[in-house]
């Protein structure tokens, strides 16, 4: 569908993207998506790098392995005293930081990245959205929605 399109990553990105830090908790993202309408964050170091991306999937997705080795090294640890629920729920629960959930796979394209290869790469890697980089830094996001915006033939932020 996009093979004489002349269009470009750039083009069609979404340029403000909204992210997180690596201590941020899942709270904390789960937050931010709501406030700002967005499905995903990319988690971004104080220099600018990506160190991953938390998306809607993994705040709701059950980590029932990492959640179970968790509690025996707890038990283990604790030698039989009871843990405080507030430890507990900081390990367990919302609390815990990003980094624990977050995909670290993610796709990037460059800005001149022609957009049949970013629509592509979106289907191929069943992803809903890729990251745009220059120079090892973020400058914007291509989701699925700015895809179907150009089918339409809506104007681009």
């Amino acid at each position: 569908m996009f093979d004489t399109s002349n269009l470009t990553a750039a083009d069609v990105m979404t340029r403000n993207v909204i992210t997180i830090g690596p201590k941020a908790t899942l709270r904390q993202a789960a937050q931010l998506m709501l406030d700002r309408a967005v499905s995903a964050l990319p988690v971004v170091d104080a220099e600018g790098h990506v160190l991953g991306v938390v998306s809607e999937a993994e705040l709701i997705r059950p980590d029932e392995a990492a959640e179970n080795r968790a509690r025996r090294w707890l038990d283990i640890l604790a030698e039989g005293e009871e843990l405080s629920p507030e430890f507990l729920s900081m390990v367990n629960g919302i609390d815990r930081p990003v980094t624990k959930v977050m995909r670290t796979d993610c796709i990037r394209v460059s800005e001149n990245t022609p957009l049949p290869e970013v629509a592509a790469l979106i289907c191929k890697q069943f992803t809903r959205r890729v990251l745009v980089m220059r120079d090892e830094r973020l400058v914007g996001l291509v989701a699925r929605r700015d895809l179907v915006r150009v089918l339409t033939g809506k104007k681009f932020k």
